[in-house]
């Protein structure tokens, strides 16, 4: 390992650029380590809009609205295929990053950037630490585009990844977090029937986040009114369904600044995500720092996120999805889960915690590749 602060490049197109939940994680992972364990970060994306103090470069790449109506191919699959594409043939005709420069490479997109970092020679290139943020599918080596997978550390944000991959790569489990005192704790009591309840949906529009799920169900509650933040190709068709089954009582705005988001979470009654194979999903958490009651799909990821800190339930069955809205908005129901939704994020899902295991797991690694050099 060596002697000075290791050298670490974060490498995901939106950076700099978009406020989701990856690009969020990996700033927040970069800055901690910066800040608190003298690492030198440098990060590459879209930009121009790095925080202060982490040096930044703006890579230029298409963005992935723009490829919305692509043929899908097996490599480019969808629109963020695309985007990633046009960013790493960006990073390697520009030369805008030195692969000499840097101990570790970060990333969670695949499979250009992960192709990208396996092409350089193994005598200068650093160590390739993937995070499962957008799923471990590309891990499973399932099929001849799977099997050209590869990295030197693995990051599972949730158990079922960390069970599934512990022994085909170095893994570390890994979770995602927030800082609580980003969000304004408003204790949550339900609601009187003189008021009408508000509902708000945080997610990309794409159809695994299930948005249309979960317009049919608030529509199914009398004057319930629903906010959606976020955007994707499905924006149209998820507008006219609103117009449709509740009008006048869904309110597309798409993406919005973190800022908006969280004062988005402090007016809503209820922060429903219908989403079934979630990653993770730090938009719960999020909601919960808040102190908004949150429905969820009844998988094991989200019970492990969430506890009893939420009303879980099958978001496959619009009726289900629609009585577990209307008990999180139950005053005893509501004012139970706001407490401890609370809790449970500032016990388990605090950022300030969490940079440390990723410290000690990227030192591990660095010792590993060292001693392995050694022995050659």
């Amino acid at each position: 390992m060596p002697s000075r602060p290791p050298r670490i490049a974060f490498l995901l197109p939106g950076l700099g650029r978009i406020d989701r939940g990856a690009e969020r994680a990996l700033l927040e992972i970069a800055r901690g380590l910066h800040e608190r364990h003298d690492c030198h970060v440098e990060l590459f994306g879209r930009g121009p809009h790095f925080p202060e103090g982490l040096i930044g470069h703006a890579v230029p790449a298409i963005d992935r609205s723009r490829f919305e109506r692509f043929p899908r191919l097996p490599a480019l699959r969808s629109e963020c295929a695309y985007e990633e594409f046009t960013f790493a043939v960006s990073l390697m005709a520009r030369r805008l990053f030195e692969p000499r420069r840097f101990d570790v490479a970060v990333h969670c997109s695949y499979p250009y950037l992960n192709w990208m970092l396996s092409r350089i020679p193994a005598a200068r290139r650093p160590l390739r630490l993937f995070l499962t943020q957008n799923g471990d599918w590309m891990c499973r080596r399932t099929n001849a585009e799977f099997r050209a997978f590869a990295c030197d550390g693995l990051v599972a944000i949730n158990p079922e990844y960390a069970e599934r991959h512990q022994h085909t790569y170095p893994t570390a489990l890994i979770p995602n977090g927030v800082h609580p005192g980003d969000f304004t704790f408003t204790p949550r009591c339900g609601i009187s029937d003189d008021r009408r309840p508000q509902v708000l949906m945080v997610s990309a529009l794409i159809d695994s986040k299930r948005v249309d799920a979960g317009i049919r169900a608030v529509a199914r509650i009398p004057n319930a009114e629903l906010t959606i933040l976020g955007d994707g190709p499905l924006r149209e068709s998820l507008q006219h369904l609103a117009d449709d089954v509740m009008p006048g009582r869904a309110r597309l705005l798409g993406s919005q600044p973190y800022a908006a988001m969280a004062a988005a979470y402090t007016q809503a009654d209820v922060f429903l995500h219908a989403s079934q194979e979630e990653p993770f999903g730090i938009v719960y958490l999020e909601a919960a720092a808040s102190g908004c009651p949150v429905v969820a799909h009844h998988g094991r990821t989200q019970r492990w996120i969430l506890g009893e800190a939420a009303v879980l339930a099958d978001t496959g069955d619009v009726d289900a999805l629609a009585d577990a809205v209307r008990s999180a908005l139950r005053p005893g129901t509501a004012a139970a889960l706001s407490r401890a939704g609370r809790e449970r994020v500032q016990a388990e899902f605090d950022w300030a915690h969490l940079v440390d295991p990723y410290a000690a797991f990227l030192h591990e690694r660095l010792a590993a590749r060292e001693a392995a050099a050694a022995t050659r």
